[in-house]
C-alpha cells in the first residue's frame, strides 16, 4: 500500500501546478470564489452520493469502518456549500443550469468518479477511491480558503473556508489512528497496478472538470466591464459591485462586501 500511497502524493504535487490554483488565478480575491462556485454544484452533490455507495459496498470490516468514518465526517458539507452560495449572494443553480452544457465538464468528472465505486473489485481499492478524494480535496480547499481568508469572508462562509479545511485535516487524525493497519496491508502486483491506474483516473477527471472552470471562467471575467471587477485590495475605497452568472445563465449584479 506504501507504493500506492507514495503514487497518490506525487499525483496530488502534480495537482498543485494546475493553472486554477496559480497566483494569477487566484490571486484576484474573492472573485475567484465568486465566478466559479456554481459550476461545482453537481460535483458537491455527487461527492456526498459516491461515499455513501463506496461505503455501502465495502465488505472488510476494517476497511468499512475506515470509508464509513470519511463518509460520516463529509455528511452535510453539501448544505456548507448551499449555504455559502446563498451567502455570497449567488441563486442555487436550478435543474436547466445543472444538466445544460455550461455544467457538462462537472457533471462528466462526477460521473467517472462514480464509476470507479462500481469498478472496484476489491475493498483495498475502495479505500484507495476515498484516499485519492482527500488528497484533492487538500489542495482544493488549502488555496480556496487561503483567498477567502485575505478577503475577510471567513466568518461568512463555511465550504469555502478554513473551517471545512480543519474538518479535512481532522480525518488525518483518524488516518494516523489507522495507519499501521492500512501500512500493514499487501497489494499483490496486479492489485497494485489497478490501484495506481485508479488514482490517474481520478486526477484525469479532476484535471479535466478544473481545466473547464479555467476556461469557462476565463470568457466570463473577459465578457465582465473592467469598470465591474473588483479592485485589488490595497487600492480598494468602496464595495465593489460584481456581475456573476445566475441560475439560468442570466446575469445579475451582486454586491459583496470587502
Amino acid at each position: 500500500m506504501k507504493l500506492v500511497e507514495a503514487h497518490v502524493a506525487k499525483r496530488q504535487a502534480d495537482f498543485c501546478k494546475h493553472a486554477f490554483f496559480t497566483d494569477d488565478r487566484l490571486g484576484t480575491g474573492l472573485w475567484g470564489v465568486l465566478s466559479f462556485a456554481p459550476d461545482l454544484t453537481f460535483w458537491v452533490m455527487a461527492f456526498q452520493d459516491i461515499l455513501r455507495l463506496n461505503a455501502t459496498l465495502t465488505r472488510d470490516p476494517t476497511i468499512r469502518k475506515i470509508v464509513r468514518h470519511h463518509r460520516a465526517e463529509d455528511a452535510g458539507h453539501e448544505r456548507w456549500f448551499l449555504d455559502d452560495l446563498a451567502a455570497m449572494e449567488i441563486p442555487a443553480p436550478d435543474l436547466r443550469w445543472l444538466f445544460g452544457e455550461r455544467h457538462t465538464p462537472t457533471r462528466d468528472a462526477a460521473y467517472a468518479l462514480m464509476s470507479e465505486v462500481y469498478r472496484a473489485t476489491d475493498d483495498r481499492l475502495r479505500l484507495v477511491l476515498v484516499t485519492t478524494l482527500e488528497s484533492a480535496g487538500h489542495v482544493f480547499f488549502g488555496r480556496v480558503a487561503q483567498v477567502v481568508e485575505n478577503a475577510g469572508w471567513s466568518k461568512l462562509l463555511k465550504y469555502f473556508s478554513f473551517s471545512h479545511l480543519e474538518v479535512e485535516k481532522n480525518h488525518q487524525v483518524f488516518e494516523e489512528e489507522i495507519a499501521r493497519t492500512v501500512a500493514a496491508m499487501r497489494l499483490e502486483p496486479k492489485l497494485r497496478a489497478e490501484a495506481k491506474q485508479l488514482v490517474d483516473r481520478c486526477y484525469a477527471a479532476f484535471s479535466t472538470m478544473f481545466d473547464a472552470l479555467c476556461a469557462t471562467n476565463g470568457r466570463h471575467l473577459a465578457a465582465i466591464p473592467a469598470a465591474l471587477r473588483p479592485a485589488p485590495a490595497a487600492s480598494r475605497t468602496r464595495t465593489p459591485e460584481l456581475s456573476i452568472p445566475a441560475s439560468v445563465g442570466s446575469t445579475r449584479h451582486v454586491r459583496v462586501r470587502s
